[in-house]
């Protein structure tokens, strides 16, 4: 058996249309807006000359300083919640009328060591891409699950990378696969706030981020299914070699 892209997308579906998807979905968008707003109001503030005559749709008459607060802030929510929403989706569609209890656990622990291990992967998948273009997407696809495996099963960071590599061998191409679907659905979704800032830059901006906060939900949550499947998979297969013959 192999990953199954069609249920993996299918899962996202359902678990970003639950109560808690929709619930972490609105504080995701809130997160990025802050980061948003913080990251448009910086370069306004340092460089007004090569704004538009109307400055950022997001600016904020605050200063380089108070971008620098909200773009922190914005950055240390969407941190908390990538763990807080990989805890959520791992459980079963039927349990997310509500976020379930227990998410939160060693929290900061959790963030630090995603911090770590995303610092890894970034240089690893980076030196791929100078490279050559397929290391970089061979190293993307092999690290694929590292986030899975510290937010939800609790590794550390150089423990979660090994994992991956391990969990993804012999699934590269469908993995793959997966991550060029995800990426396709993320660029549609930000053509509707393409489209809408030509009318108006704020709503077009506002828009875009509120697609991009619920995506992450639905993306997350395909992400986990997929790492479900091929642990079941693996645990199957590891079943079978410890049977005596």
């Amino acid at each position: 058996m192999s990953l199954n892209i069609g249920d993996t997308i299918s899962t996202g579906a359902e678990k970003l249309t639950t109560t808690a998807g929709l619930q972490l979905g609105a504080l995701y968008v809130i997160a990025v807006l802050l980061t948003g707003i913080g990251s448009q109001t910086i370069s306004t503030a340092l460089a007004p000359s090569m704004s538009q005559p109307s400055g950022p749709a997001l600016a904020l008459p605050i200063g380089a300083a108070g971008g620098v607060v909200l773009l922190l802030v914005g950055l240390i929510l969407s941190a908390v919640l990538t763990v807080v929403v990989l805890r959520t989706v791992a459980h079963e569609t039927a349990e997310l009328d509500a976020i379930p209890a227990g998410v939160t656990k060693a929290l900061p622990t959790t963030v630090l060591f995603l911090i770590i291990a995303g610092i890894i992967q970034g240089i690893l998948i980076g030196i791929g891409f100078v490279l050559l273009i397929v290391p970089g997407l061979f190293l993307l696809v092999s690290l694929y699950f590292t986030q899975v495996y510290i937010a939800v099963e609790g590794e550390g960071p150089l423990e979660a990378l090994s994992s991956s590599w391990g969990l993804s061998k012999g699934d590269r191409l469908p993995i793959f696969g997966l991550v060029v679907i995800l990426a396709v659905i993320g660029f549609l979704g930000t053509i509707v706030g393409e489209v809408v800032g030509i009318a108006s830059p704020l709503l077009g901006t506002l828009l875009s981020l509120a697609v991009s906060g619920f995506l992450t939900i639905f993306t997350s949550a395909a992400l986990v299914d997929a790492y479900d499947q091929l642990s079941s998979e693996q645990e199957s297969q590891e079943d079978l070699l410890q049977q005596p013959e």
